[in-house]
């Protein structure tokens, strides 16, 4: 039997999910069939975004429902390290970036390709333009799956 793959939900997907329910067409089967992984970078933007304690409580149920069922994952070095080289390799390559401006969408990515390779996300553009290029992340592979 084959294992299920597992998903990352970026941000991008979570904030709408939460507050409005968009993209539920998406989320649920996989929430359902038990495949969403949920980023620690993805719970600090959470977080900074909450505007009530209801908010933050939301927040919260999603974190411990997350690590119970073995699905949160917490970047380690190594991936702070591969991150901030590929973003070195992009700003040597391709012209001056601003760091703040794409390390955490990096470290989503990375954890995706870690955690079971796929991330769903509504920021596909960015997402794709960070793993497309052959770069110091090349041996690690993300499908970026477009939220809808």
């Amino acid at each position: 039997m084959r294992r299920a793959v597992g998903v990352t939900l970026d941000t991008s997907v979570w904030v709408p999910y939460l507050s409005s329910k968009r993209y539920a067409s998406a989320v649920d089967p996989l929430v359902g069939a038990g495949r969403v992984w949920v980023h620690g970078i993805a719970l600090l933007e959470l977080y900074a975004g909450t505007a009530s304690v209801d908010d933050a409580r939301a927040v919260d149920t999603l974190r411990e429902a997350a690590r119970s069922l073995g699905r949160l994952y917490v970047p380690p070095e190594h991936d702070l390290v591969l991150a901030g080289r590929v973003l070195a390799y992009h700003a040597r390559r391709y012209g001056r970036l601003r760091p703040r401006d794409h390390s955490h969408d990096l470290l989503i990515a990375i954890g995706a390709a870690r955690s079971g390779g796929a991330l769903l996300t509504a920021n596909a553009r960015d997402m794709r333009r960070l793993g497309d290029h052959d770069s110091p992340s090349r041996r690690l592979r993300v499908s970026v799956i477009v939220a809808a």
